[in-house]
Formats: C-alpha cells, structure tokens, sequence
C-alpha cells in the first residue's frame, strides 16, 4: 500500500508541477498501469483467508480506493498489477510432492490471478478482471505452494461463488468478458499469457462484439506483439511490463482487422518493447513522451531490484540508443509517460 500512496503521491506532485509530464486535460483519459504480480503476497501467494477471514486486502482495496477517489484523478483509470491467490485442499498434505510427481488434481490446490482496477475521482468504482492461463513464472518454486505447471496444470481456477457474492456487495465489477466501457471508450484488458493466448480477440468473437479503442495488458514476461490487438483504426494498445518495459502501439490502417498482423511486428534480433513502423504501415510503435523515476523520490523500493535491472528511465533510453547507464548502479521502476492518443470519434447513429 506504502508503494501504491507513493506512485499516486508522485502522479499527483507531477499535475501541480510547472512542466507536468502527464497531460492534464480533463478531455484526456490517463491510464496508470502497474505490471503483473504486484502483489504476489510473502508466501508467494495471498490465501484466501486474507479476503474472507482476516480481510487484509478487502481492507487494501478500501484504503486505495480512498486514495483514488481524489478530485486529481477525475478521468483515470488505474490498474493496479495483480494479485495471486492459493487456496489447498485441507485433506491434503503432500500436495508440493503430488506437483512435483505430476500427480497433483486441479481440485487439491486452487489457484488464481486477479487485477484490480479503479476508475478515479468522486464517482470512483472497482473492477476485478480474473487471469485465464497459468504460466511458469505465475508461482514461485521456492515458495511452500506447488507450482501447478509441474502438474500440467495450465488454467486458472473458476472464480468462487462465496468471492463473486462478496463483490457483487461491495459495488466491484467482475469483468469476464475483459471489457470495461468508461465515457464511451471500450477498453480490453488482458494479463500476460492470456494476451499472447488471445483471450480478449477470442472474446469479441465469440460474442461478436465489435473491437476495442484501447487494449491494456500488464504482464511479467509479455510483449505486444505476441499476440492479436483488436484494436479499432486509430485505436492504442499499451502494455506494462515487470521483466522489461512499458510499450505502446497504434494501429493506423483502414482496412479489416488482421490479428497476425497489427502491431504484431517483432523488434530487431528479437528485443521486446523496441518502437517500430508497422508493415505496410498497419501499425505503429509509439514513443514515450517522458518518464518519471522513483530514483531519489522514495526507498520503499530498496533491495527489490538489482544491478541491470530492465528498468527504469535509463534503461528505457538505452532502449531507444541513448546510452546514459552506469555500470553497477541499481536502477529502480519508473513512470512511464505515452503522448496523447486522439481516438477515432464514432458515428451516432
């Protein structure tokens, strides 16, 4: 929560400063999106004891809602990482060697990967979009819990029924259709393996939705053009990464949606997150318009990232050929700023 205080704090130091990095036209939509396992918890994953029993994070999810309802976030939308959960079967004792024998039951240990998103402001509301696919790096291995992928166990539990009536209480969306609708924007959102797995394309097709203006993606591991953006013309796809960095496209063709073809274009020898033109000009890249480190800002950050860490705003400028980094020198997240998008105005009908 200290983490979460100080990112707002420096958002909102920025929107009263003389040369603010972040547009601050109320006509202008801010998105603010941390990478996923934000919160993974100290045992590698919450219980779900700390929702019904101690209510630890119904009690975060208040306090930052508190912190976003601030007249200085009208017009955001925040989100907020994600949260893993565990739940293991209490007849079960040797569910870490089941895993590992590969003999472990999708019943013994439930697992799931949640994001918390807020919309800002003095209308604030809460959403909670599930995860799909489990990946490798979902669960640590040298944690208590199994990892479920040695089990071959690749997808997320169904979320409780005892968690959906919770929500539904508390005012907070469960969004399993990954689309938001904010000031008649369409926003898909997605979270890591389930962008490169296509789950929201696989979505608006199954329910013949029409595609999305904005597509949000925050993941550890993941990159843009690993998988289909159904993003209108003119329409953005951004993504916030934890093992690399942030990366924006925009699509710019006019012609039908091609899943294999827009922003999907890969970066030189393979590098993730690198702006580049689109072929045959159905996408684009987009650089970053700023970028605001925690470097001298706060030391809640200290000892949680390394010598080379892909991140921060020297590192995001070596990415673009600006070489500015010293070497044995730790490099914490930062702030990652896209200019301003104009989305394609639609036609009333």
């Amino acid at each position: 929560f200290a983490i979460v205080k100080q990112v707002l704090d420096i958002v909102r130091n920025d929107k009263h400063s003389d040369d603010p990095e972040i547009d601050n036209s109320p006509d202008v939509l801010k998105i603010l999106m941390l990478p996923e396992f934000f919160l993974r918890g100290p045992a590698g994953a919450y219980s779900m004891s700390h929702i019904f029993e101690d209510k630890i994070m119904l009690k975060l999810s208040d306090a930052v809602l508190d912190l976003v309802k601030h007249e200085d976030f009208e017009n955001y939308l925040f989100v907020f990482g994600t949260a893993i959960f565990a739940e293991v079967n209490a007849d079960i004792s040797n569910y870490k060697e089941l895993a590992e024998e590969g003999e472990l039951k999708p019943d013994q240990v439930l697992y799931w990967n949640f994001a918390p998103i807020n919309t800002g402001g003095k209308h604030a509301k809460r959403y909670v979009l599930p995860k799909k696919y489990i990946s490798t790096v979902d669960f640590l291995d040298r944690t208590y819990l199994p990892n479920p992928t040695q089990a071959n166990i690749r997808q997320y539990s169904a979320v409780p029924e005892q968690l959906r009536k919770l929500l539904e209480v508390r005012g907070t969306k469960l969004l399993q259709d990954n689309i938001i609708e904010l000031n008649g924007i369409r926003i898909g959102l997605e979270i890591c393996l389930d962008h490169r797995r296509g789950v929201l394309w696989d979505t608006l097709q199954s329910t013949d939705e029409p595609l999305v203006d904005v597509q949000l993606v925050t993941s550890a591991g993941m990159a843009i053009e690993l998988g289909p953006n159904p993003v209108v013309t003119g329409g953005v796809v951004y993504l916030s990464d934890g093992e690399a960095s942030s990366a924006a496209c925009v699509r710019t063709d006019n012609g039908d949606f091609d899943p294999v073809v827009v922003c999907r274009e890969p970066g030189p020898g393979g590098i993730k997150h690198v702006p580049l033109s689109g072929p045959n000009e159905k996408s684009e890249f987009v650089l970053m318009s700023g970028c605001i480190d925690f470097l001298g800002k706060t030391d809640l950050l200290q000892g949680y990232y390394s010598i080379y860490q892909t991140q921060g705003c020297s590192y995001t400028l070596q990415q673009y050929g600006i070489d500015v980094m010293d070497k044995y020198k730790y490099y914490p997240p930062s702030i990652e700023v896209y200019p301003v998008v104009d989305l394609p105005v639609k036609q009333v009908q």
